[in-house]
């Protein structure tokens, strides 16, 4: 009896970042992400119970409040991406995160300041603001950062 996929091994996930200035950005492959965490978005209520009501309050579904997540890198300070993931984070840059899931591998391309995803392969892709961490040193480990991201979009699947 054959075997039915139940859904993608995060192995062969690979990220890439759009950074610098608008009108000529750069796309960036991250060689080694450790961790990718989008975090859980929430949503703002809106009440909208009437005076007459004695037991319930009712409410609207109100805007979407993007969450915190990170990126994790154990940090090689001969890796360029790294050291470059950590500038653009103690610079609080903002740029665009783009998360190639293990379903495919071809690469997004940029051309002019438009990034374009390939069909052949699922990506989540976000808008984020990037804030330091500090390395973390723990015994039998290697020294590792979480990059804080606040994300200023919502999480686009395609």
């Amino acid at each position: 009896m054959a075997t039915k996929r139940k859904g993608v091994l995060t192995q062969g996930t690979q990220v890439w970042i759009q950074h610098g200035d608008l009108a000529s950005p750069t796309l960036t492959k991250m060689v080694c992400i450790t961790s990718v965490s989008a975090g859980d978005d929430s949503y703002s209520d809106i009440d909208d119970t009437c005076l007459e009501e004695t037991d319930t309050k009712t409410s609207q579904s109100g805007l979407n409040t993007p969450s915190d997540g990170s990126l994790k890198i154990n940090t090689d300070p001969d890796n360029a991406s790294h050291m470059m993931l950590l500038q653009l984070a103690e610079n609080r840059e903002n740029v665009k995160v783009f998360v190639g899931w293990a379903d495919g591998t071809e690469a997004p391309t940029l051309s002019t300041n438009t990034v374009t995803l390939p069909t052949t392969r699922t990506f989540t892709s976000f808008d984020a603001s990037l804030r330091p961490g500090a390395p973390v040193f723990d015994p039998d480990s290697l020294v590792n950062h979480t990059i804080g991201l606040k994300r200023q979009s919502k999480l686009v699947t395609a």
